[in-house]
Protein backbone atom coordinates (compact mmCIF):
# COMPACT_ATOMS: atom_id res chain seq x y z
CA UNK A 1 0.00 0.00 0.00
CA UNK A 2 2.82 2.65 0.80
CA UNK A 3 4.55 1.60 -2.35
CA UNK A 4 1.10 2.65 -4.88
CA UNK A 5 0.96 5.78 -2.19
CA UNK A 6 4.54 7.06 -3.27
CA UNK A 7 4.16 6.59 -6.87
CA UNK A 8 0.86 8.29 -6.73
CA UNK A 9 3.15 10.98 -4.74
CA UNK A 10 5.46 11.30 -7.18
CA UNK A 11 2.95 11.34 -10.21
CA UNK A 12 1.37 14.43 -8.29
CA UNK A 13 5.17 16.48 -7.98
CA UNK A 14 5.83 15.51 -11.53
CA UNK A 15 2.64 16.86 -12.72
CA UNK A 16 3.04 19.87 -10.36
CA UNK A 17 6.55 20.70 -12.03
CA UNK A 18 4.61 19.98 -15.31
CA UNK A 19 2.49 22.62 -14.70
CA UNK A 20 4.65 24.94 -13.46
CA UNK A 21 6.61 24.95 -16.11
CA UNK A 22 3.39 25.23 -18.39
CA UNK A 23 2.75 28.27 -16.80
CA UNK A 24 6.21 29.72 -16.86
CA UNK A 25 5.83 29.54 -20.42
CA UNK A 26 2.71 31.01 -21.24
CA UNK A 27 4.26 33.90 -19.10
CA UNK A 28 7.27 34.25 -21.15
CA UNK A 29 5.14 34.55 -23.74
CA UNK A 30 2.26 36.78 -23.09
CA UNK A 31 5.44 39.00 -22.09
CA UNK A 32 6.96 38.60 -25.26
CA UNK A 33 3.98 38.95 -27.55
CA UNK A 34 2.81 42.44 -25.45
CA UNK A 35 6.48 43.62 -26.10
CA UNK A 36 6.46 43.13 -29.50
CA UNK A 37 2.74 44.14 -30.16
CA UNK A 38 3.45 47.33 -28.11
CA UNK A 39 6.85 47.92 -28.13
CA UNK A 40 8.19 46.84 -31.68
CA UNK A 41 11.62 49.17 -31.40
CA UNK A 42 12.59 47.06 -28.27
CA UNK A 43 13.70 43.71 -30.29
CA UNK A 44 15.36 45.88 -33.50
CA UNK A 45 19.08 46.63 -33.84
CA UNK A 46 20.44 49.91 -33.21
CA UNK A 47 19.67 52.73 -34.81
CA UNK A 48 23.93 53.39 -35.11
CA UNK A 49 23.91 50.47 -37.62
CA UNK A 50 21.27 52.41 -40.18
CA UNK A 51 23.84 54.92 -43.04
CA UNK A 52 22.15 58.21 -42.63
CA UNK A 53 21.57 57.63 -46.23
CA UNK A 54 19.69 54.37 -46.48
CA UNK A 55 16.67 55.26 -45.47
CA UNK A 56 14.87 51.95 -47.26
CA UNK A 57 16.42 50.18 -43.77
CA UNK A 58 14.03 51.49 -41.89
CA UNK A 59 10.36 51.38 -43.79
CA UNK A 60 10.76 50.47 -47.51
CA UNK A 61 7.16 52.13 -47.94
CA UNK A 62 8.81 55.34 -46.73
CA UNK A 63 11.47 55.23 -48.52
CA UNK A 64 9.44 55.25 -51.81
CA UNK A 65 7.02 57.97 -50.63
CA UNK A 66 5.70 60.66 -53.39
CA UNK A 67 3.31 63.57 -52.04
CA UNK A 68 -0.16 62.62 -53.36
CA UNK A 69 -1.36 66.22 -54.98
CA UNK A 70 -4.95 65.12 -53.82
CA UNK A 71 -3.86 64.87 -50.57
CA UNK A 72 -2.25 68.40 -50.51
CA UNK A 73 -5.23 70.99 -49.25
CA UNK A 74 -4.06 75.02 -48.86
CA UNK A 75 -0.18 73.50 -48.34
CA UNK A 76 -1.14 71.01 -45.97
CA UNK A 77 -0.85 67.41 -46.68
CA UNK A 78 -3.17 66.09 -45.04
CA UNK A 79 -2.26 62.56 -43.90
CA UNK A 80 1.08 63.72 -41.98
CA UNK A 81 -0.49 67.66 -41.19
CA UNK A 82 2.86 69.44 -42.63
CA UNK A 83 3.26 72.31 -44.54
CA UNK A 84 4.22 70.98 -47.72
CA UNK A 85 7.59 72.83 -48.95
CA UNK A 86 11.07 71.85 -49.79
CA UNK A 87 12.25 68.78 -47.90
CA UNK A 88 8.54 67.59 -46.16
CA UNK A 89 9.72 64.25 -47.95
CA UNK A 90 12.79 64.04 -45.78
CA UNK A 91 10.99 65.15 -42.72
CA UNK A 92 8.33 62.64 -43.39
CA UNK A 93 10.46 59.61 -43.79
CA UNK A 94 13.32 60.59 -41.42
CA UNK A 95 10.99 62.55 -38.00
CA UNK A 96 8.41 59.72 -39.29
CA UNK A 97 10.23 56.84 -39.01
CA UNK A 98 10.31 56.77 -35.10
CA UNK A 99 7.82 59.04 -33.79
CA UNK A 100 4.70 60.79 -34.65
CA UNK A 101 4.70 63.88 -36.72
CA UNK A 102 2.26 65.85 -34.72
CA UNK A 103 5.68 66.12 -32.99
CA UNK A 104 6.90 68.29 -35.33
CA UNK A 105 3.69 70.22 -35.88
CA UNK A 106 3.06 71.16 -32.71
CA UNK A 107 6.44 72.28 -31.57
CA UNK A 108 8.44 75.79 -32.47
CA UNK A 109 11.62 76.43 -32.86
CA UNK A 110 14.83 78.57 -34.42
CA UNK A 111 17.45 75.95 -36.54
CA UNK A 112 19.62 75.92 -33.08
CA UNK A 113 16.46 74.89 -31.48
CA UNK A 114 16.12 72.72 -34.37
CA UNK A 115 19.51 71.23 -34.10
CA UNK A 116 19.49 71.04 -30.21
CA UNK A 117 16.61 68.99 -30.53
CA UNK A 118 18.09 66.30 -33.24
CA UNK A 119 21.11 66.36 -30.85
CA UNK A 120 19.69 65.37 -27.90
CA UNK A 121 17.63 62.51 -29.89
CA UNK A 122 20.83 61.20 -31.27
CA UNK A 123 22.08 61.50 -27.90
CA UNK A 124 19.76 59.58 -25.79
CA UNK A 125 17.03 58.47 -28.01
CA UNK A 126 19.19 56.30 -30.82
CA UNK A 127 18.72 58.45 -33.71
CA UNK A 128 21.06 57.83 -36.55
CA UNK A 129 23.55 60.36 -37.92
CA UNK A 130 21.48 62.33 -40.86
CA UNK A 131 24.15 63.22 -43.11
CA UNK A 132 23.76 64.98 -45.86
CA UNK A 133 19.84 65.14 -44.92
CA UNK A 134 20.35 67.45 -41.82
CA UNK A 135 20.72 70.29 -43.71
CA UNK A 136 17.90 69.79 -45.84
CA UNK A 137 15.64 68.85 -42.22
CA UNK A 138 16.73 71.97 -40.69
CA UNK A 139 16.33 73.90 -43.27
CA UNK A 140 12.52 72.76 -43.54
CA UNK A 141 11.74 72.82 -40.19
CA UNK A 142 13.66 76.42 -39.31
CA UNK A 143 11.53 78.25 -42.14
CA UNK A 144 8.13 76.50 -41.71
CA UNK A 145 8.05 75.76 -37.48
CA UNK A 146 9.70 78.44 -36.20
CA UNK A 147 8.19 80.72 -32.82
CA UNK A 148 5.89 83.31 -34.19
CA UNK A 149 6.02 86.47 -32.39
CA UNK A 150 2.41 87.87 -32.05
CA UNK A 151 2.49 90.71 -29.63
CA UNK A 152 -0.96 90.90 -29.58
CA UNK A 153 -4.47 88.78 -31.15
CA UNK A 154 -4.78 89.75 -34.66
CA UNK A 155 -7.65 91.86 -36.06
CA UNK A 156 -10.42 90.72 -36.72
CA UNK A 157 -11.21 90.97 -40.61
CA UNK A 158 -14.67 91.29 -41.43
CA UNK A 159 -15.03 90.18 -45.36
CA UNK A 160 -19.01 90.71 -45.87
CA UNK A 161 -21.09 93.37 -44.34
CA UNK A 162 -24.42 92.82 -43.95
CA UNK A 163 -27.53 95.14 -43.61
CA UNK A 164 -29.72 94.68 -40.49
Amino acid sequence: MTEKKEIYQQAIKQAKRTISWATLLIVVAVIFTIQLTYFPRFFSAPNENISALDTSAIDPMLATMNLNPDEIENGIHIPTGLIVDDGVDQVIMTCGACHSLDLVTQNKADRKGWKDIIVWMQETQGLWDLGEKEEVILTYLAKNYAPVDEGRRRNIEIIDWYEL
